[in-house]
């Protein structure tokens, strides 16, 4: 018996029967359904469907397994019948956290952007495009882009753009073909007097590494200046995380909201009445904030994703604080909007305390 493992002593140790496996599965099964239902109907079902096995059944047939998960989900999407109100609110719940989902999804896919040059690369990119001396450097943040960052700098009359083509070229950059450009400079003299001088010049692309920029220049007889605009290309990922979290979003929109609507439908008729108002303040409250994302969200989708400036647009940043749409209100409306709005949200959550669940029926696989 050398190396043998001894026999488990069967007396005192419990083992699982087939009946106790197929009861695990079944009850695994039910998750699918909602809690409210579980807790009214769960151990009848597991009751009947137990009956129902065949002898030495281990574990759920597919066909049962199926047809419970589907006829859990189509619970918990369900609505109380007979409440238009609620109907309403469902929709538009989904709509505002659609709108947040793809929200999600576009910060998810920023994460996959390139990262901006720092001070000093821009400042060799601005020397590469032929400024002279320390560019003015600021970040570009918008309502509808991801970051961008703009440098300018003063270059001599014999600025030539396609001499800063070539060097971006030789650097490793797939440049754009040169485009024309005109403008017009303009001066005030001490006593008041303007100065126009027209301007002349060229700009173009260039990409690499993840990395658009645009070099514009306008110069005159005395010279003129470059400005180089820097921001991230749309990666491969950036799109499906958009579409991936607002489908998200909307289904996980409804499914709270649905949740919400039954235990109102089993709360005291105050506790009802409060919830109802506070599920409508919070939709008013988030109103702005749904329009501005999904406003985001269908340009994303328009023009490639990018601005007639060809900066990269992205749907989280309608939370940047800055005007947006509307020319009234203070520059963090949008989000200050939505940090209180899914505030009451969560308030709606806690007053409508679910009591008696009104009955229900489980579907169960024959």
């Amino acid at each position: 018996m050398t190396g043998a493992w001894p026999a488990p002593d069967r007396s005192t140790t419990a083992w699982p029967t087939a009946d106790d496996r197929l009861e695990c599965g079944y009850r695994a099964l039910l998750l699918a359904y909602p809690r409210r239902h579980r807790r009214r109907h769960g151990t009848e079902v597991i009751t009947t469907l137990l009956e129902m096995a065949e002898p030495g059944q281990r574990r759920p047939r597919t066909g049962e397994a199926m047809h419970l998960i589907a006829s859990g989900l189509r619970l918990r999407f369900r609505l109380p019948a007979g409440r238009p109100f609620m109907t309403i609110a469902a929709l538009l719940t989904a709509l505002t956290m659609g709108g947040f989902g793809a929200a999600a999804g576009s910060w998810l896919g920023a994460q996959t952007f390139a990262d901006l040059p720092d001070e000093a690369g821009v400042a060799r990119l601005t020397q590469l495009a032929g400024g002279v001396g320390e560019p003015s450097q600021y970040r570009v943040e918008t309502n509808w882009h991801a970051t961008r960052t703009n440098a300018t700098e003063w270059v001599a009359a014999t600025w030539d753009g396609e001499q800063v083509r070539q060097r971006f070229a030789d650097e490793g950059w797939s440049v754009s073909e040169l485009t024309a450009v005109s403008g017009l400079r303009v001066t005030v003299g001490a006593d008041g007097t303007t100065t126009e001088v027209p301007l002349r010049g060229t700009q173009f692309d260039a990409e690499s590494d993840g990395l658009v920029i645009q070099v514009h220049g306008l110069i005159a007889d005395d010279g003129g200046g470059v400005s180089v605009d820097a921001g991230p290309m749309r990666t491969a990922a950036f799109l499906p995380l958009v579409v991936g979290g607002a489908a998200v979003g909307l289904v996980v929109g409804w499914l709270v909201a649905a949740a919400v609507a039954y235990r109102m439908a089993a709360a005291p008729p105050g506790r009802r009445v409060t919830a109802s108002g506070l599920w409508g303040i919070a939709l008013l409250a988030l109103a702005l904030p749904t329009v501005a994302l999904h406003g985001n969200a269908l340009r994303v989708f328009r023009a490639g994703g990018v601005d007639d400036d060809g900066g990269l647009l992205t749907v989280h940043s309608a939370f940047t604080p800055g005007e947006y749409y509307y020319p009234v209100g203070p520059s963090w409306l949008v989000l200050g909007l939505s940090v209180a709005g899914l505030g009451i949200a969560a308030a709606v959550i806690l007053v409508a305390r679910s009591g008696k669940h009104p009955p229900q029926q489980i579907a169960v696989a024959g």
